[in-house]
């Protein structure tokens, strides 16, 4: 399978940590990476942004692969303006690799607590206050490394938000609907 720079993959993870991501979000996708040079993605892991070969290709774990609309559907001329910008950004986080942000899991999962109306209370306070989680660091997840690529190439995916918020769930329900964002290129279910 070949794709095309930017197109995004969403992967299903395997492990507690995904488990617990799937539960906060409701989401089979629990990881977003994105597709760059052939055979090569983008990605933050726990150890921060990794560029390397597609793992994703050929392996046990379920995925989608879609493409935003205006890398399908533009003229050529406007799909290459959105390229150059894209790389030239993933150049500079080749450069400057952020850190993984522990810190967006935790305050996603308080936000999305109590959106459900569970909170978090130890002696009558919260354990988190939502403000001080917000200003604990700005690095990234895997989700918020794909919509910080869309942004500074111009494509604001969510209008009033900041990328740092922005979870593998957000960029999945962008693929569905009836009118999508984003195109779904490829589904993959491992055999059993």
């Amino acid at each position: 399978m070949v794709f095309q720079y930017g197109d995004v993959i969403l992967a299903h993870g395997d492990n507690l940590y995904s488990d617990a991501i799937q539960g906060f979000t409701g989401s089979f996708f629990t990881h977003a990476a994105m597709c760059v040079e052939e055979g090569k993605i983008i990605e933050m892991l726990y150890d921060g942004f990794h560029y390397k070969d597609n793992s994703f290709i050929g392996g046990n774990r379920a995925f989608m692969v879609i493409r935003h609309k205006c890398l399908y559907l533009s003229p050529q001329p406007a799909v290459q303006n959105v390229l150059i910008r894209m790389k030239k950004y993933v150049a500079i986080l080749q450069q400057n690799p952020p850190k993984y942000d522990y810190f967006e899991i935790v305050r996603q999962a308080v936000k999305l607590l109590k959106k459900k109306g569970q909170h978090l209370f130890r002696d009558g306070e919260d354990y988190y206050s939502l403000s001080e989680l917000m200003e604990a660091g700005r690095r990234l997840i895997c989700s918020a490394l794909i919509d910080s690529v869309y942004e500074k190439a111009g494509i604001d995916l969510f209008p009033g938000q900041e990328p740092f918020s922005t979870t593998p769930a957000d960029i999945a329900a962008l693929a569905a609907g009836a009118n999508p964002t984003f195109f779904v290129i490829t589904r993959y279910l491992p055999r059993s």
